[in-house]
């Protein structure tokens, strides 16, 4: 009896005027019927062609079909008729987004600002439209600021996190993705976001990557890892990694010598309310060579952020020295202790410091210390120094199977360059500097690293990343020539289910 009351009321509603023909068309909407919406809209708009609620509806559904430009027609005619209502206008700015008109979007949003400055879609829609244009550090600004107004916001606290992320602060965009997390299944109105962070910090997730390197004298290695990650509980997940690793140590006689290992590790990381997470793993490592070894490997650590401009990052580490054939086959393991720190109290200013202390197997200690400031100088391009001192307690340069000086310090100038337009992002950053071992003249010392991607989805992606030096930083082996090169290439995959 009620279907058939239901159906008589449709009916009626088509055969009848555009008064009572809107108020069935919005309940097929609200009922997710979206099919039985657009015919009720349709027959609105035939008797009434500028009837502003069968307009922005049709406009929003031609806009969810991928129908951007019909759904752009319709707004300009909306607004023909509403030219002042901020929710019409927010509508438009962000199919204008979704269309890539990034920069008339974000001019739009602005106006919408002006009329209603605290609405929220406003602001996030300008943010983001202006990350997807590539400037990253007045986007970044412009999340902040909405931040101040909406602290909780699991949309802006991910668009700022996705933000940071392309900048290259991942420390500091993990604490807001964290926190993101949060408060997000909480949210009734972040459906949507709820929606992509679900397959983003959720959902499964599978990543795989190889990665080729070498130097100049025909040390190099290749590696495969694969991870696949899951939710275990709302706070709590998993993952499984795997990996294996083939590397060969030129030598003068050219008969090269060869190692592979091979592992497997379990990790989880537990959110906290606060925000801060913690994180631990196990696993095993197997080291073949002329000799074959199995060596456990461990981590814990966590992560904390404090005032939204700051993250903080620790971990201890029990791990294989496995970087080249002749370390794979010693035997040799590593502990050690790491803390990172990523401040960032504005757009343009950041500023990352690292401390680490090691203890290798064979009784040498080796201590690092770095920091780095950059500063966004114009769109797209952020500049700073970076310096680096490492220090090991048994200097015994040329005589350990690894780079081992008794001081070595490294100061540069460095740029780097971000460029993001729809979902292809590319980082790019070139360093000039000095470097220094102890007893040895100083050197020279350059660096460039490259990185182009493809995201979609917040989680899906596929990159490639490059590095070309002859930095010492990056030496594992003994030499320590002027003319030393090293230069490594990896394609990265990442998939949400």
């Amino acid at each position: 009896m009620r279907t058939a009351v239901a159906v008589f009321s449709v009916l009626l509603a088509i055969a009848g005027p555009a008064a009572a023909q809107v108020p069935a068309a919005d309940g097929a909407f609200d009922r997710g019927d979206y099919r039985l919406a657009r015919q009720l809209y349709d027959s609105v708009l035939r008797t009434d062609s500028l009837n502003p609620r069968a307009l922005y509806r049709l406009a929003v559904l031609d806009s969810w079909d991928g129908k951007l430009d019909l759904a752009l027609a319709r707004f300009v005619k909306l607004r023909r008729v509403q030219p002042a209502d901020p929710a019409t206008m927010a509508e438009h700015a962000k199919v204008l987004s979704w269309a890539r008109f990034f920069r008339w979007s974000a001019a739009l949003y602005d106006s919408v600002l002006v009329l209603a400055p605290d609405r929220r879609d406003a602001q996030v829609g300008r943010a983001r439209a202006v990350a997807w244009d590539g400037d990253l550090v007045r986007a970044e600004r412009l999340w902040r600021e909405a931040l101040k107004a909406h602290p909780d916001d699991p949309d802006i606290l991910i668009g700022l996190a996705q933000t940071l992320s392309w900048e290259g602060q991942t420390f500091l965009a993990d604490a807001f993705a964290t926190r993101a997390r949060e408060v997000a299944p909480n949210d009734p109105t972040a459906r949507e976001l709820f929606a992509r962070l679900r397959a983003a910090n959720r959902g499964p997730v599978l990543s795989l990557s190889s990665d080729g390197a070498g130097d100049k004298y025909d040390n190099g290695y290749v590696l495969f890892t694969g991870a696949f990650t899951a939710s275990l509980r709302p706070d709590l997940r998993g993952t499984l990694q795997a990996a294996w690793r083939y590397s060969e140590d030129g030598v003068p006689s050219g008969a090269a010598r060869i190692a592979r290992s091979g592992g497997l590790e379990g990790s989880i990381v537990k959110s906290l309310p606060s925000g801060a997470s913690l994180r631990g793993g196990v696993g095993v490592r197997r080291l073949g060579g002329d000799t074959t070894r199995t060596r456990l490997t461990a981590m814990l650590g966590g992560a904390v952020g404090v005032a939204q401009t700051t993250s903080i990052n620790a971990a201890y580490r029990h791990y294989p020295f496995d970087e080249t054939a002749a370390l794979t086959q010693s035997g040799l393991v590593w502990d050690e202790v790491q803390a990172n720190a990523e401040i960032s109290p504005q757009a343009t200013f950041g500023l990352s410091a690292l401390a680490n202390a090691a203890w290798l197997s064979d009784g040498n200690r080796r201590l690092i210390g770095s920091g780095g400031v950059m500063v966004g100088v114009a769109k797209r391009l952020r500049a700073g120094v970076y310096a680096r001192v490492m220090g090991w307690s048994r200097d015994d340069l040329g005589q350990n199977l690894y780079f081992s000086p008794g001081l070595f310090t490294l100061g540069e100038a460095r740029a780097s360059y971000v460029w993001w337009r729809g979902g292809w992002w590319m980082r790019g950053t070139a360093g000039l500097g000095a470097q220094h071992i102890k007893s040895r003249a100083t050197q020279g010392e350059w660096h460039g690293d490259l990185t182009v991607a493809y995201n979609w989805r917040y989680v899906d992606e596929v990159a490639f990343v490059a590095t070309f030096t002859n930095s010492a930083e990056a030496r594992t082996t003994t030499a320590t020539t002027p003319t030393y090169r090293y230069w490594s290439v990896g394609l990265r995959y990442q998939r949400g289910f």
